[in-house]
């Protein structure tokens, strides 16, 4: 298992932090790792997602997501299995907000990829670092996306 985590301090309220999280057309300027968003669907506090993307420039096949929003200060995905994904790797990950006082909200996003065997074997080594510093950058994108639009 491989994960990123990525931390930005935003001048914004959780609410809007959940809207752009929960609307992938917008989110995937902050994610360079999702490509073409094939459906989007909401049902209540559940979103279904399917995408297909890139990691560290590699093509990957498409993947279905269902992303939870659990309260105003949290939300919670995983993939959702899907051939030919499900036979490659499953991912989760999420969204965890706090107060940061002067109406500034903390967000700490972490993706997680498990990749299955023999994937595992070439991809984590070749992915670790990267999705480290991928997340990261990815929050930086995500601040100024955010702030932009407040």
């Amino acid at each position: 298992m491989i994960e990123g985590v990525g931390e930005a301090v935003i001048a914004c309220e959780p609410e809007a932090v959940v809207a752009f999280v929960t609307d992938l057309h917008r989110y995937k300027l902050a994610d360079h790792k999702i490509g073409r968003v094939f459906e989007c669907r909401q049902d209540g506090e559940r979103f279904f997602m399917r995408h297909d993307g890139r990691l560290r420039g590699v093509p990957g096949p498409a993947v279905s997501l269902e992303m939870v929003v659990e309260s105003r200060w949290s939300v919670r995905y995983r993939g959702v299995p899907t051939f030919p994904s499900s036979a490659i790797l499953r991912f989760d990950g999420g969204f965890a907000m706090t107060p940061a006082g002067d109406g500034l909200t903390r967000v700490v996003h972490t993706e997680r990829f498990h990749f299955f065997w023999p994937w595992r074997l070439v991809a984590e080594p070749f992915l670790r670092a990267w999705l480290t510093n991928d997340v990261g950058e990815e929050m930086v994108r995500f601040k100024t996306l955010l702030e932009a639009s407040a």
